[in-house]
C-alpha cells in the first residue's frame, strides 16, 4: 500500500514536471522594429590624375624589388601613368612595368 502511494506521487510529480516543460510555454512574440533608414553618403570630389613625369630610363629590377607590391602599384601609376594589376606577385608586376616604361619611352 505504501509503495502505490509512492508510486502514484512520482506519477503525478512527473506529469507535473511534463506539463511545465512542454505545454505551459508561453509563445512570445517580438516585435520587429522599423529598418533605420540609409544615410546618403557623399560622393568623393573626382581627383585629376598625376601628370605623367618624364623619366629617361626605366627603373632597374633591384631599385623596384625594394618596393612592395602596394608601393610598386603607386609608383607605376604616378610616375608613369601605369595601372598595374595587383592580383599578381612582385616579380611579374616588375617585369610588366619595366616593359610598359620601355614601350613608352620608344
Amino acid at each position: 500500500m505504501e509503495n502505490l502511494l509512492g508510486i502514484g506521487v512520482l506519477v503525478v510529480l512527473g506529469a507535473f514536471v511534463i506539463y511545465k516543460g512542454f505545454f505551459s510555454k508561453k509563445t512570445t512574440v517580438t516585435p520587429v522594429s522599423k529598418p533605420t533608414p540609409v544615410k546618403a553618403v557623399a560622393k568623393a570630389p573626382v581627383v585629376a590624375k598625376a601628370p605623367v613625369k618624364a623619366v629617361a630610363k626605366a627603373p632597374s629590377k633591384a631599385e623596384l624589388s625594394k618596393l612592395t607590391k602596394k608601393e610598386l602599384d603607386t609608383k607605376a601609376s604616378t610616375d608613369y601613368g601605369i595601372a598595374l594589376d595587383g592580383r599578381k606577385t612582385k616579380d611579374a608586376m616588375i617585369k610588366d612595368l619595366q616593359s610598359a616604361v620601355k614601350k613608352q619611352l620608344k
